[in-house]
């Protein structure tokens, strides 16, 4: 299974995050910030980690903005493409601005048809570890399920 992990970070939180995922859960995947993302076709992706950043009033980063833009631009479907987003935010900004690029990728993911491994995840800044544990939970069963019906 190809894998990519991306993430974007303006204090370490998502690529602590990201890190994680590729240390312990999926060492064989590949690790990329977004800046490095228009790097890797989409479309020799099997699954898709996201690590988005959000900054500011609930914008994407200059780099997640421009790997928005390609998948806007895109004239493609991946409906076998599987994605996961997990995004470190700061609550402190308001439910509607809070790790809103989650919510954002998750929108433009499902209108080319990629599907989610399992609901989205926000975390607050300061639940780290939460984070850390909702993540292994969700992609090691996705992975066990996949192995059970060789995906």
């Amino acid at each position: 299974m190809n894998t990519l992990i991306l993430y974007d970070t303006l204090y370490g939180h998502n690529f602590e995050l990201g890190n994680f995922i590729y240390q312990t859960i999926l060492p064989s995947a590949i690790f990329l910030s977004f800046k490095e993302a228009l790097q890797v076709k989409l479309d020799s992706i099997d699954l898709l980690i996201l690590c988005p950043c959000t900054y500011g009033e609930g914008q994407l980063t200059a780099s997640e903005e421009k790997f928005y833009n390609y998948l806007c631009q895109c004239q493609f479907s991946v409906p076998r493409l599987v994605y996961y987003i997990a995004g470190v935010g700061d609550k402190n900004f308001g439910p509607a601005k809070f790790a809103n690029a989650v919510n954002i990728f998750d929108r433009q993911l499902r209108q080319h048809a990629a599907s989610p491994l399992a609901s989205s995840l926000k975390i607050d800044y300061e639940d780290l570890p939460t984070a850390q544990q909702t993540v292994t939970d969700e992609i090691t069963n996705f992975l066990r399920k996949g192995r059970d019906s060789n995906y």
